[in-house]
């Protein structure tokens, strides 16, 4: 779609890089081939009074294609079954990147910054919390901070939980104690005062297909 609107070879962008003053439409942008969904895609940054030229462009040039307007939930439903993280639920100012799964992200070697020392030595120590994908075995959606249990105690919460509209089934992140955090590990969910059962999976729930 984007493509018809600029004479701009998309194609040189790798994932993850963007251009600069690419001319969208007849507006300046910076084009970065990022985006939040799982899928492949591109984000563009213009001067704010340019943004409703752009939207309308945008919108026609993918009309016949069924190009529509999609807000935050659908956005958010789409970064969940990737397993991409959200401040405030993934990861918060009491979640480090490391329990969250994202140590990767994270190199202790390439100088001091803030919060390194407590990184480091939660590395060196090992994780007591980790995050884990689930799936609901019994009816029931998972929705943020329900409790999570095993054997009638608490392990931990639901971070991110909903019905996953493109893998079609009841599903939850988790932030759980390390010696929980198991595949095929069988888990209650808390859901209205009653434990729902749920089982540990593999994460990404869902892949994109290159």
């Amino acid at each position: 779609m984007l493509q018809k609107l600029t004479t701009t070879d998309l194609s040189q962008i790798k994932s993850f890089w963007f251009l600069d003053d690419v001319d969208v439409a007849g507006v300046k942008s910076l084009v970065s081939r990022t985006g939040y969904t799982g899928e492949d895609g591109f984000e563009i940054y213009a001067a704010g009074e340019d943004a409703a030229k752009l939207w309308d462009a945008i919108l026609a040039a993918g009309k016949d294609d069924g190009v529509v307007p999609v807000g935050l939930g659908a956005r958010d439903t789409l970064r969940f079954e990737a397993r991409l993280p959200l401040y405030g639920q993934e990861l918060s100012d009491s979640i480090s990147p490391l329990e969250a799964g994202l140590g990767f992200f994270v190199k202790l070697d390439k100088g001091d910054f803030i919060g390194r020392d407590a990184l480091a030595k939660q590395k060196e120590e090992g994780v007591a919390r980790k995050l884990v994908g689930f799936e609901m075995i019994e009816r029931g959606i998972p929705r943020t901070h329900y409790e999570i249990q095993v054997d009638g105690k608490r392990i931990g919460e639901t971070t991110t939980g909903t019905m996953g509209p493109t893998v079609k089934k009841n599903i939850g992140l988790g932030l759980i104690d390390a010696e929980h955090a198991v595949i095929g590990q069988e888990i209650d969910v808390i859901i209205r005062n009653k434990p729902v059962k749920a089982v540990i999976v593999k994460t990404p729930f869902y892949k994109r297909q290159k």
